[in-house]
Order: C-alpha cells, then sequence, then structure tokens
C-alpha cells in the first residue's frame, strides 16, 4: 500500500474528532469547561490539464474529471467550519485540569 504525503478528508475529521474526545473523556467532572468554538480547517489542492486534453481533480476524498485543451496548473484553496456538538445536538463542552498554573 502506497502511503500517501495527504489526508483524505474522512481521516482529518476523524483525527479531530477522536482528540476532541480525548478532551472531553480528560475533564469529565472538571469545574472548569469550555465550550468548542467553530474548527476551522484549510486544504490546499491542485488542479492540473494536461496536454492530452484531460483534466483531473483530486479534491480530498472527491474526484472529477472534464475535458479542455490547455496545459495549466492552479492552486486553490478549500475552507470548511465545523461545530463540534454532543449526541443531542448541543455544543460541546470540553474541561481539563492541571497540576501547575499556566506560565
Amino acid at each position: 500500500m502506497v502511503q500517501e504525503p495527504w489526508a483524505e478528508l474522512g481521516e482529518t475529521i476523524s483525527a479531530i474528532r477522536s482528540a476532541l474526545l480525548s478532551a472531553l473523556e480528560e475533564g469529565e467532572g472538571e469545574a472548569v469547561r469550555f465550550t468548542a468554538g467553530p474548527v476551522e480547517l484549510e486544504f490546499g489542492v491542485e488542479v492540473r490539464k494536461d496536454a492530452g486534453a484531460r483534466a483531473k481533480v483530486f479534491v480530498l476524498p472527491w474526484t472529477v474529471e472534464a475535458n479542455g485543451s490547455a496545459g495549466v496548473a492552479q492552486t486553490h484553496r478549500v475552507k470548511l467550519t465545523l461545530q463540534p456538538v454532543d449526541g443531542r445536538g448541543e455544543d460541546l463542552r470540553i474541561s481539563g485540569d492541571s497540576d501547575r498554573r499556566p506560565l
């Protein structure tokens, strides 16, 4: 299996979900809690058209194919905003504790 230098959207969101769940579990029962605000993700993607009049775009897990007649490449940015919520659809609340004061 080839290891790609990029992650698909589903893998990225799963990693973020896992980190938020870990923070949620670590802070269970703590007096200080936080509401998780929007999570913003931004990705760079490249669109290429070859001289053979074919174009292919790989944007995270989606693929789009088209025909054309140019030989150019353009870089685009894709930005997503996610709002973490719990099983009831309410804002996710995260808390934690520390043995020492922050610097």
